[in-house]
């Protein structure tokens, strides 16, 4: 018999699971957002327009009893206005919350490999680029920065002009 004391098995290290981003369709090509800022996809049943929005607030949507504006982003991404669309993102912040239009969703991926953006003067709104599971490449948004660009657009506080 042995007169050591056992000692305690170490627990494994938790294996967390990999980031995960929601890879859409806007303007024609692949984005993601990181889940973290995504809170779901929707889709636009009533849109009421608001008198006197700015061209980024296409109005405002009911989302189980709580008013949620309802944006237009591929201006500040550069990409063209395309035809109406049923779907938005809605991106979230803390308690600033907005949907953001999109044209389809493509699918969740991992946040593995990201790199650096391909044109470096792109903004604060893009981090960078990542192989998508839907195929080819999606651009990655900081989707903190997406809400932060539009609220300026509506938030006269923000430097915004309504």
């Amino acid at each position: 018999m042995s007169t050591e004391t056992p000692r305690p098995v170490a627990p494994a290290p938790e294996t967390l699971p990999p980031a995960r981003a929601c890879v859409v369709l806007l303007g024609g090509r692949q984005f993601a957002v990181d889940v973290a800022d995504a809170r779901e996809v929707v889709v636009l049943d009533t849109t009421t327009p608001v008198p006197g929005a700015p061209g980024v607030v296409l109005g405002v949507m009911n989302l189980r009893g709580n008013v949620l504006p309802v944006v237009e982003a591929r201006p500040l991404l550069g990409l063209p206005v395309r035809a109406t669309t049923d779907r938005a993102l809605v991106l979230a912040d803390g308690a600033r919350r907005a949907a953001v239009l999109i044209e389809a969703v493509l699918g969740l991926t991992t946040l593995d490999g990201v790199r650096a953006p391909a044109d470096p003067e792109s903004g604060a709104l893009l981090l960078g680029e990542l192989a998508a599971d839907s195929g080819g490449r999606a651009t990655l948004l900081d989707g903190r920065a997406v809400l932060a660009a539009l609220r300026r657009a509506w938030d006269p506080a923000s430097g915004g002009s309504r």
